[in-house]
């Protein structure tokens, strides 16, 4: 050993709390972890992100819906009017890129995440809302002019005592695609703001594809909603049906922007200890960052003994393996210290005062 590779420890060091403490966390990372330790994680369903998402989605088209319904004004023949109806149109995919955006950053306890994501997330949503209002009513309308004049030839004349009279299955089929083909146009731009913001490809493509297909279900259900609270008589079909409808969107984006994650993620961690247990972290960047930095990909907060960024995960073709970036705490992978190495499905990953279970894709 030479002279510069030395390590010299003084008394003081010896006393310093510090030291003892990074000294009893190592102690504890080489324990033999115990049969509950290794045991698998039971995920609360509120950690899934079908859920949370799908939650979050649901606020922000209400919290939209409350905001622009007010300027709504009905005139005489009964037609809705008013700088309301664009206020909804432009808000509704604004607040719910907003909060799809946000949710993540705050389940992880993460908030500059959180606010970069949703930050974007309404900036997507704002611009994509406008662009994709217009081509989707651009779409409504050509769909409409086409297939409704063939279909109202036959259609019952209006009845006012039966408002709904006219809906033959080839009216009600029209006026339920193009509603649905249009906010299928809009409904791309909600969920790709965490893509965006974490500058993920992976991310970005899973949101729009969650959007796409949450915009096209809840759509498809816009209009029997509304014309279901009709035949019941409820009172003030159109602002409830619009409540209803507008959050039955919100709430089928954030369903498959969760839905796609789970079904497209490769390898993830999840969290075995502490207030995020049964959280998973989806890997989707090469390299993962892990450590106390908000800017991490998996941030570990409260954690004196992690380094702000302590570890990262590689991806080797289809393999994943963990790296110690140098830190004194070091990286223990059931219960050995690793300067780096290939992770197993089932491994358990020991950072700090964290344990993480590393799982993966079963390839065929």
């Amino acid at each position: 050993m030479t002279e510069s590779e030395t390590i010299v420890i003084t008394k003081r060091d010896l006393k310093d709390p510090h030291i003892e403490d990074m000294i009893m966390a190592q102690q504890a990372a080489r324990r033999q972890l115990t049969p509950a330790e290794r045991a698998p994680v039971e995920t609360a369903f509120w950690m899934n992100p079908v859920f949370y998402t799908a939650i979050a989605g649901f606020f922000g088209a209400f919290i939209a819906w409350a905001f622009s319904e007010p300027f709504i004004v009905v005139d005489g023949s009964r037609e809705e009017r008013g700088l309301g109806i664009w206020m909804m149109l432009i808000t509704v995919p604004t607040l719910i890129g907003l909060f799809v955006g946000l949710i993540e950053g705050i389940m992880s306890r993460n908030f500059w995440k959180a606010l970069r994501c949703g930050g974007i997330g309404v900036g997507i949503g704002l611009v994509w809302g406008i662009c994709g209002t217009i081509l989707g009513g651009m779409a409504m309308s050509i769909v409409k002019s086409i297939a409704l004049p063939i279909f109202l030839v036959n259609a019952p004349k209006p009845d006012p005592a039966d408002p709904l009279n006219f809906l033959t299955p080839g009216v009600l089929f029209t006026l339920i695609s193009s509603r649905a083909l249009a906010w299928t146009i809009v409904g791309a731009g909600m969920g790709v703001g965490p893509g965006v913001a974490l500058k993920s490809k992976k991310l970005f493509l899973n949101g729009m594809v969650g959007g796409l297909l949450g915009g096209f279900l809840g759509g498809l259900l816009f209009d029997p909603i509304g014309f279901t609270l009709v035949k019941l008589g409820f009172p003030d079909s159109g602002g409830t049906s619009r409540l209803i409808g507008f959050c039955t969107i919100g709430l089928m984006v954030g369903v498959f922007v969760g839905l796609i994650e789970n079904l497209t993620k490769d390898a993830w961690l999840i969290m075995k200890t502490g207030p995020l247990k049964g959280k998973q972290f989806v890997i989707y960047h090469n390299p993962t960052i892990i450590g106390s930095s908000p800017k991490c990909d998996v941030y570990i907060f409260k954690d004196p003994s992690v380094e702000p960024h302590h570890a990262e995960i590689r991806q080797l073709g289809s393999k994943f393996e963990i790296v110690d970036n140098r830190s004194p705490q070091g990286v223990f992978v059931n219960s050995q210290r690793v300067s780096k190495k290939m992770l197993e499905k089932g491994d358990i990953v020991i950072i700090g005062e964290s344990l993480l279970e590393f799982q993966q894709k079963d390839r065929a």
